[in-house]
């Protein structure tokens, strides 16, 4: 007899099987799409055991969400740092403090006053004119006397104490100058306003500065000079003598 029939199942396949495993089959479908999002990868497909692409795959994807999460929070820790340093830079500054000012040149705060003329006694050998001179510095650093002179050629000039003289602030010192004369012919004894030559300093500023002492000073200078080269003195002798 020829014709073809439905074909039966045979030994082995889906119709032979038990009832049971159609139903074990039944309930891995449903639990494939009742599944949560957590327990499906791949499509919905339930995890496979751990050599299998699909794991691989997982954990594949696992690292990769590992590091978007690190790139981003460096993208956020390099904007943060950017925008605190832009704001370090920015920042309002305190303003540079301003440097004190210079001290006064010595000769603005160093008074030098004529004082008495020595006893004609008590002159030192050899000197036409001793006096003294009151020295006072009025604030500031101490100001130092380096040299006291004057500035005639025929005339030379020690101190008592030796210079340096150190006057400090509100302080007075006291100096005897003497002056001998070198040169009686090219004495000036008449100068109307003869002053003294003093070089300063006051450890900023090193200076020289000229201090008329007054007419008082011009009188007994001219008098000193007068009797220390009298009139005719170093002339030669008269004419046709």
């Amino acid at each position: 007899m020829s014709g073809i029939g439905p074909v039966e199942p045979g030994e082995g396949t889906a119709g032979d099987a038990p009832d049971d495993f159609h139903d074990d089959l039944h309930h891995d479908v449903h639990d494939v799409h009742d599944a949560p999002p957590g327990d499906r990868e791949g499509g919905g497909l339930p995890r496979g055991p751990a050599g299998t692409p699909r794991a691989l795959l997982g954990r594949l994807r696992d690292r990769c969400a590992r590091h978007r999460r690190a790139i981003a929070a460096l993208t956020v820790a390099a904007a943060l740092g950017l925008g605190g340093g832009y704001l370090y830079a920015v920042r309002p500054r305190p303003p540079a403090p301003v440097p004190p000012p210079p001290p006064a040149a010595p000769s603005q705060v160093l008074e030098l006053v004529y004082g008495e003329p020595e006893p004609l006694e008590s002159t030192p050998a050899g000197s036409a004119f001793a006096f003294t001179v009151r020295a006072r510095t009025g604030s500031g650093p101490p100001v130092t006397i380096e040299r006291i002179g004057q500035p005639s050629r025929a005339l030379t000039v020690t101190v008592r104490p030796p210079s340096p003289v150190v006057v400090a602030a509100g302080e007075v010192r006291e100096v005897v100058v003497q002056i001998q004369v070198a040169d009686c012919v090219h004495v000036a004894r008449n100068a109307g306003l003869p002053f003294l030559e003093v070089t300063l300093s006051n450890g900023f500023q090193k200076e020289d500065h000229s201090y008329i002492l007054g007419d008082r000073y011009a009188r007994d200078l001219s008098t000193a000079l007068t009797r220390a080269c009298p009139v005719g003195r170093d002339e030669g002798p008269p004419a046709g003598s």
